[in-house]
């Protein structure tokens, strides 16, 4: 990209949405299925959405990517890839929202179950 700023300018567009869309989303989200949950005492209200998160949002990245260098910038197959990447950040989300904000139920942490399943002791006031 540096050497030929032609080829560089063509490229920034891949640059800039792998680095994003690719790397950082996926790190953010990463440590957030990881940590978030245990630092509020609550499971996910979705479980099965980190996998449908992870593989929607590559199949959009690279089908934008794919769209993009194949030269249909403007056409309908790169919105679908786009909207296939919403969707996944729709899902991440729709998960850590729930966890973030604070539970219905004040007693067992939201869910109606205890945190720690197998705790012995009424930590829940």
């Amino acid at each position: 990209m540096s050497a030929n700023p032609i080829v560089g300018i063509r490229f920034s567009f891949v640059h800039i949405h792998t680095n994003l869309l690719g790397f950082m989303v996926m790190m953010i989200a990463g440590v957030s299925y990881h940590v978030l949950p245990r630092f509020a005492s609550r499971e996910l209200p979705w479980p099965t959405g980190v996998k449908f998160h992870f593989y929607f949002q590559n199949v959009g990245l690279l089908g934008m990517i794919g769209t993009y260098l194949a030269g249909y910038r403007e056409t309908s197959l790169f919105l679908l890839f786009a909207v296939i990447a919403a969707i996944s950040l729709m899902i991440m989300a729709y998960n850590l929202l729930y966890i973030l904000l604070p539970p219905l139920n004040k007693d067992k942490g939201g869910n109606g179950k205890h945190p720690r399943p197998n705790c012995q002791e009424n930590c829940c006031p």
